[in-house]
């Protein structure tokens, strides 16, 4: 989903939904660095009359290149080494319906209807 559309989406939901929620979290993995930054992800959470729900939005820099090093000798591991873009996104949505206190169930994409 592109930003103005996304930006839409938010407006929306202030206009048509009750207790908004709008936040950002940083995405993050364990590699042999140490923790390391991979993107952010925009969570947004509204209540209607068919209940609670919470929409993600994952940003990531696109994958322009992986490379796989193997090693044969003794004590060494294949490793793999990603070559992200400085300038290009990827966008990811998920969405989920809340089903008890803070469970969450992710929605199929012939489920979204429900939501709206």
């Amino acid at each position: 989903m592109q930003d103005d559309k996304w930006n839409m989406l938010i407006e929306h939901a202030k206009k048509s939904f009750r207790d908004v929620d709008l936040r950002t979290e940083d995405l993050t993995a364990e590699t042999a660095d140490g923790l390391v930054k991979q993107g952010t992800q925009e969570i947004l959470e509204f209540t209607n009359d068919k209940g609670r729900f919470r929409l993600i939005r994952e940003t990531k820099p696109v994958v322009l290149e992986k490379k796989m090093y193997y090693s044969h000798r003794q004590g060494d591991s294949a490793r793999t080494e990603y070559v992200f873009s400085d300038t290009e996104k990827t966008h990811r949505m998920r969405f989920f319906k809340e089903d008890g206190f803070d469970e969450w169930r992710e929605l199929e994409a012939d489920n979204i209807t429900d939501i709206f």
